[in-house]
């Protein structure tokens, strides 16, 4: 689960829909920091190999699973944002006319 440890759990959270797309705001119980690189405890494989860059995810308290690589976050004390970044095909469509 995204932000927890043995120390930090979560404590709330919510699904919302800012500029039509769903943000996940989440409570913890300690500050937590805002994810950056490919930490062992977000994407450590059972058998102590690596994970592709392709498979690795984040999974949000409703079971929702986003790519690591499409994942963006905002951290403030106990308060983890997490949204879906567009992937550059959703942004391409955006401006082309197909």
């Amino acid at each position: 689960m995204i932000g927890t440890n043995e120390h930090r759990e979560i404590v709330d959270w919510e699904k919302t829909t800012e500029d039509g797309r769903t943000v996940y705001v989440i409570e913890y119980s300690e500050p937590v920091p805002e994810p950056t690189g490919r930490s062992k405890t977000l994407f450590g494989a059972g058998s102590g190999g690596t994970v592709p860059a392709g498979e690795q995810h984040f999974e949000l308290p409703d079971g929702t699973h986003i790519p690591a690589t499409e994942a963006a976050f905002d951290a403030d004390g106990t308060t983890l944002r997490v949204r879906r970044k567009r992937s550059v095909v959703d942004r391409l469509r955006r401006y082309l006319p197909w």
